[in-house]
């Protein structure tokens, strides 16, 4: 029991002290037509929070406070330079804003980042800095490429997603129109929810796993087309926004919302 309370005491400084020493990092973007955020090579957990707010906000946790004596000095990194002092690069033309991280990868900065929710948002990351991506409440169109877990929640699309060896949990509030929507995991399970009026050309496919909806698809020629043993494509609510589902040794999984 003793263990386990200096654990427990032990656990509670060091989130006091990670919080203490948050610092943050804002870039406006009102006024800013079609804005899009980059973001580079971020390692650890990623969580992206779409808000009303006209800032982009990224707040760094896990850096811990700088050593007296390098008051006046400036921080170098082995990945460039650190314009944000949170270890960051951050470069705008326009509306498109690119936030690479420049942290060895090794160092996690327990980033954070709110951004206003009709962003446009892309992530790529190496597999040697990646773990979850969480992306929530968006209303614009969400590109990740990443080797680990990918859930967003709340989002409309469009959506490009793309993971090696995890899984991906989506949850629409509704399908975006204008642009189509692709899902592609490849050992990872898929699973999608997603309104039971939502209008899409569907296409789902995998080599090895299985695939589950509790959507009516219906098994005649006319709306439904088979390829091989492992595919299928459909019109759902007679059709609208191209959703396209891959997966090569996992399940998929589509559900309504």
């Amino acid at each position: 029991m003793k263990i386990s309370l200096f654990g427990l005491a032990l656990g509670a400084m060091l989130l006091a002290s990670r919080t203490l020493h948050a610092q943050e990092y804002k870039i406006d973007v009102s006024g800013q037509k079609d804005a899009q955020l980059v973001l580079e090579d971020f390692n650890g957990d990623l969580p992206v929070e779409g808000y009303s707010g006209n800032e982009i906000v990224i707040t760094a946790e896990g850096l811990g406070e700088r050593p007296e004596r390098a008051k006046g000095l400036t921080a170098v990194y082995p990945g460039g330079d650190d314009n944000t002092g949170i270890g960051l690069n951050v470069t705008k033309d326009g509306g498109h804003i690119v936030a690479h991280c420049i942290l060895p990868f090794n160092r996690d900065g327990h980033y954070k980042i709110k951004v206003p929710s009709n962003l446009r948002i892309k992530i790529n990351r190496g597999c040697e800095r990646s773990a979850e991506v969480n992306v929530s409440n968006m209303t614009n169109e969400v590109d990740v490429n990443n080797c680990h877990d990918i859930t967003l929640k709340n989002v409309t699309g469009p959506l490009i997603l793309n993971t090696i060896s995890g899984d991906i949990k989506v949850t629409f509030t509704q399908l975006a129109k204008d642009k189509p929507i692709s899902i592609a995991s490849i050992s990872g399970e898929i699973d999608v929810t997603m309104p039971a009026s939502a209008a899409v050309n569907l296409e789902m496919s995998t080599i090895s796993g299985g695939m589950y909806t509790d959507f009516d698809l219906k098994s005649n020629d006319k709306d439904m087309k088979k390829v091989g043993g492992g595919a299928v494509g459909t019109k759902l609510n007679g059709g609208g926004v191209d959703l396209k589902i891959t997966n090569v040794s996992g399940n998929i999984y589509l559900r309504k919302g």
